[in-house]
């Protein structure tokens, strides 16, 4: 799909309406709060549907005003631009409105993606879906002031780990470049997403911390957390972003894994791997995806089940 369709198809519509996956993480956020101020900036009628809590740290993202929380049942858009999502199930609830939508366009950078749109613009290489946003909008002609190059900052600062991640390119540099030059706070941004915690984050940071275990000769790290452990800590599951991130710090670890019980036998999986282990074949065992350094799936089970059927599949991955 050439990305000069959608935007023809954006200038000629003139409601959209915005979603992203559940449990949003900074891209899926930034992306829809950049492509909403910039729509609405060419006159459009915009509504980004609230598809789950935003999480606290990204409660300075400007255009937040934007996110709405919509009855499912009476809303059948026009044109529906999903962001940031691999496939439809990722719209969790609101899987339906996809189905409802005249015409969907798909934006997206995950290699698992399924190709759901009606017009699709999926770019593995591309470091974040806010960089193909960040195209979008100059295509359009759209001036990116500091709300908008705020968003996309946030967006890509928080894909590839504040530009620490090797999906960062010259591409991501350079628009982060031009975003600087705009007066964008990039420290302050990166510190706030990637550092800042509540006294009950820290707390919920110690219990998985507490709770590694590691695997295959010290190749596999893995971290579990238990709904009692969220609630004891006063966290929900947009609070675990960024945890998993301490077990693929651990030295001689390849992947690592972050095991969330959010309802009995529901187990909700965070994957990653620092090097060569492609972890989107992984989780597309478990009808799971995302990049092959970061992926995620749902195990019906056991947290122990979960973990025993994991180690199996990434056991694989070193052979």
């Amino acid at each position: 799909m050439m990305l000069t369709d959608i935007v023809k198809h954006l200038q000629e519509t003139r409601e959209i309406t915005i979603i992203t996956h559940i449990t949003p993480d900074g891209d899926a956020l930034g992306s829809s709060a950049a492509l909403g101020l910039s729509l609405i900036g060419m006159g459009k009628k915009v509504t980004i549907v609230k598809n789950d809590q935003i999480p606290q740290k990204y409660d300075f993202l400007p255009g937040q005003s934007l996110f709405d929380d919509i009855d499912i049942d009476f809303i059948q858009p026009d044109t529906l631009v999903v962001l940031d999502c691999g496939d439809r199930e990722r719209l969790g609830d609101f899987i339906s409105i996809s189905e409802k939508a005249s015409t969907v366009i798909n934006i997206d950078h995950h290699i698992s993606n399924t190709m759901f749109g009606n017009l699709n613009l999926v770019d593995t290489n591309a470091a974040a879906t806010a960089e193909l946003i960040y195209q979008i909008i100059k295509l359009m002609g759209v001036r990116i002031d500091m709300e908008i190059a705020t968003c996309i900052f946030t967006a890509i600062a928080s894909d590839t780990g504040c530009f620490r991640y090797d999906n960062t390119t010259s591409v991501t540099h350079g628009i982060a470049g031009e975003l600087t030059s705009i007066g964008v706070k990039t420290g302050w941004i990166c510190s706030r997403i990637f550092n800042m915690r509540t006294l009950g984050q820290t707390k919920l940071l110690g219990k998985a911390i507490d709770s590694i275990r590691i695997f295959h000769g010290g190749k596999t790290a893995v971290m579990s957390l238990k709904k009692m452990d969220l609630e004891e800590s006063g966290c929900d599951r947009q609070d675990i972003e960024g945890i998993i991130e301490f077990a693929r710090d651990i030295e001689g670890v390849e992947v690592a894994v972050l095991l969330k019980e959010t309802e009995d036998e529901e187990i909700r999986v965070g994957l990653r791997s620092n090097e060569y282990v492609d972890t989107s074949v992984i989780a597309a065992v478990f009808n799971g995806g995302g990049h092959i350094k970061a992926s995620g799936c749902t195990i019906h089970s056991s947290i122990d089940k979960a973990c025993e059927m994991l180690l199996a599949e990434i056991e694989k991955g070193y052979r």
